[in-house]
Formats: structure tokens, sequence, C-alpha cells
């Protein structure tokens, strides 16, 4: 046998493996960049929610749960549908009652949310319907809010 024959083949699985791990720590690595800035310069971190779809919420509370216990000034913006899961009483059919939980103790941990006065009310609600600890989105709330912010979108 010669050498030639020897050689082993690398498997095209273990080359996309090597590339999603290269990637992963890329995108991680990034992301950290990014927040340990934002950190630094004081710079508040929302996480716009502006839906209600349980996966979507979820994943976004709980990023912005993680980024508040890491020290970072965080507020919850919810808007659209997302108004949902920011009101004391959720319509039963849509099963969002944890999910207000999670609102709820992101706010007990020290949190902020804001929640989209306009989209509340086409949502038939009112102001006296949101979750304790939340304040109403009012345009100058909002404009204040959103000056110097990095918004994360949801």
């Amino acid at each position: 046998m010669n050498h030639t024959e020897h050689k082993k083949r690398i498997s095209p699985l273990f080359l996309i493996l090597i590339v999603i791990i290269g990637l992963t720590i890329v995108h991680t690595v990034s992301f950290s960049v990014h927040y340990t800035y934002a950190k630094a310069i004081g710079n508040p971190l929302i996480y716009h929610l502006s839906s209600d779809e349980p996966w979507r919420a979820t994943v976004a509370i709980s990023d912005a749960t993680t980024m508040l216990k890491l020290g970072h000034n965080v507020t919850l913006l919810l808007s659209i549908e997302g108004v949902q899961i920011g009101v004391k009483h959720t319509h039963h059919y849509l099963g969002l009652e944890q999910i207000t939980g999670n609102v709820t103790n992101f706010i007990s941990q020290g949190g902020k949310v804001i929640i989209c006065e306009v989209c509340l009310r086409i949502a038939g609600y009112n102001n006296t319907d949101i979750i304790d600890g939340a304040n109403i989105g009012k345009p100058n709330v909002l404009s204040n809010l959103l000056s110097n912010a990095t918004v994360i979108d949801y």
C-alpha cells in the first residue's frame, strides 16, 4: 500500500459541525461584546415584543430577564398583540396566564414594562387593566425611553 491509500477523508458532516460551532462562537462573542458596550455606556436595553405568541414571548422575557440579572437597565416594551401579556386579565382562550406571570416576575426583579397605549385601546383594554408595576407608553414616555437605547425586537 502506498501513502495515498491511507489518507483519511474528512467527513462532510464533520465539516458542517465545525462550521456550525464556529458560527455559534462568533455569534455569541458578537452579542456579548455589544451588550458589554451597552452596559458600559449606560445604554438601556429595550426588548420590544409585538406578539402574544407564547414561544416568542417566552424567549423575549427570558432574554430580558437574563440581561437584567447581568446588571443592564432593561425595559420590556409591549405593543400590538404583545399588550395581551401586560394586562391583569387576559382572555382565557389565549392561555397567557403563565407568560403574564413571567412579566410580573420581571417587574419584581427590577425590570420596567411599558405598554403601548394605542395598542392597548385597540385590543379592547384601558389603562386600568394593565398589570401592577407596568406603565402606559404615552408619546413623551416613549420618546425618552428610545433616546440612546438599544432595541431588540421580537
